[in-house]
């Protein structure tokens, strides 16, 4: 039995010819012949994307991002339909910018979107080596764990847009090391308004004090403010946040793609929850507990990162070392935090991999951080099976471990070298 979608092979291609690329590099000595090869790969994965045809359905795409892009331009009162904001969860102004598709065909709309994904993933093996300037077995490394990716494949699958956003995390961290603090601002306030658990690390800079990025991303919140008062009836806005974001409070989803620490206690603890529905399930006066509890002790270790030398400024490393905690500790508190967020875990460990950290390594870190990987890396088809055959619902939960595994990971490696993060004045 295979525990990857039948678009594995595509994604399979994508990557192998981004290893290509760095193992002919040397030998593509001009400018022209980089530009060749990559409009060779692109010709190569678009003609053998689009020979997947148009049977699949690609879930979220159709049932989301589809279906917003017909209803916001025919009947946007449509578009959130039910209580508890099934199909179309982001904000209604967001739904402009999947307008085009709705004129479109649903099947050939699915393929179109596939093909843009199946394409994002050249960029996304390339950015994230050059992000960590990965050299030698580095690479490999990388490639190998994007390669079999079960995050990346289930993204892809569901035609959802999280390897997209990928790209616009990578970009704005880029930006972030190159100085630009306003474009990384505007950029992360883009990929936080899409993707909910990325909210909180945006709101990182704003502790830190660096003003140019939480401006660059006050500008984008404020213009989706203005945009949304100004082309979006207030009713509308306000269906949605009590149908997409009210009835989500307190009352966890235990689905078993859904891998936050509040969901994994609702699977285990709240007698009868089904992880097959997307509904939210009422809780209990013992899931409460213990996810106040869980969520508390995830956070403390976080609270003290950021106290400690609260008014000094942090070197270049220090503030991504330390943002990639806050992003890690969103994931596994955000009330939803879908399987495929996980692969967002590939960019910290690109970081850990290629920075001057490294060279500080200890093998139980290492180990870790490998430990960690692997678990966020298995297919979602495998972890179910494994429920099925043993029926012990902890299987479902293994991103999640994961995502508990790096946090630690990261925790110690801050601790190690909180000292040499402190800028001296």
């Amino acid at each position: 039995m295979t525990y990857y979608s039948n678009f594995f092979p595509y994604t399979f291609l994508a990557v192998m010819l981004v290893g290509l690329y760095y193992l002919l590099e040397n030998r593509l000595t001009k400018p022209w012949m980089r530009w060749a090869w990559w409009l060779g790969s692109l010709v190569v994965v678009v003609a053998a994307g689009w020979q997947v045809g148009i049977a699949h359905q690609w879930a979220d795409f159709g049932n989301g991002y589809y279906f917003a892009g017909r209803k916001i331009l025919r009947a946007p009162s449509q578009i959130y339909f039910s209580e508890n904001c099934n199909g179309y969860v982001n904000f209604p102004l967001l739904a402009y910018v999947f307008s085009p598709f709705g004129f479109m065909p649903k099947a050939e709309a699915g393929r179109i979107f596939f093909l843009i994904n199946l394409v994002s993933v050249m960029p996304l093996a390339y950015w994230l080596i050059k992000f960590g300037n990965l050299t030698g077995w580095k690479r490999w490394f990388l490639l190998a764990f994007l390669l079999f990716s079960g995050p990346l494949d289930y993204s892809i699958w569901l035609g959802n847009s999280t390897n997209l956003i990928m790209l616009g995390l990578i970009a704005a961290l880029w930006l972030f090391k190159w100085g630009n603090e306003w474009g990384a601002g505007i950029l992360l306030a883009i990929t936080g308004s899409i993707k909910i658990p990325l909210i909180v690390p945006s709101g990182y800079y704003f502790i830190r004090r660096q003003w140019k990025v939480v401006l660059g991303g006050m500008f984008v919140v404020g213009l989706i403010v203005i945009l949304s008062l100004v082309l979006i009836p207030f009713s509308l806005n306000r269906i949605w946040f009590n149908n997409c974001i009210l009835s989500f409070a307190g009352r966890p989803v235990a689905a078993y793609n859904n891998q936050s620490v509040t969901a994994v206690l609702a699977r285990e603890l709240i007698s009868g929850s089904k992880i097959d529905t997307w509904i939210p399930i009422a809780s209990t006066p013992r899931f409460d507990m213990a996810s106040k509890t869980a969520i508390m002790l995830l956070y403390a270790p976080l609270l003290v990162v950021l106290v400690y030398a609260w008014k000094s400024a942090r070197t270049l490393s220090g503030y991504l070392l330390e943002f990639f905690i806050v992003l890690v500790c969103s994931l596994l508190t955000s009330p939803i935090s879908w399987t495929h967020y996980f692969m967002f875990l590939l960019i910290p460990a690109v970081f850990y991999l290629g920075g001057d950290l490294f060279s500080a390594q200890r093998k139980g870190l290492n180990l870790l951080l490998g430990m960690s990987l692997i678990l966020v890396t298995l297919p979602v088809e495998l972890t179910l099976e494994w429920f099925r055959i043993s029926g012990q619902r902890i299987f479902l939960s293994l991103h999640f471990m994961g995502g508990l595994a790096f946090y630690l990971f990261l925790l110690a490696l801050w601790m190690i070298n909180k000292n040499n993060l402190i800028k001296r004045q």
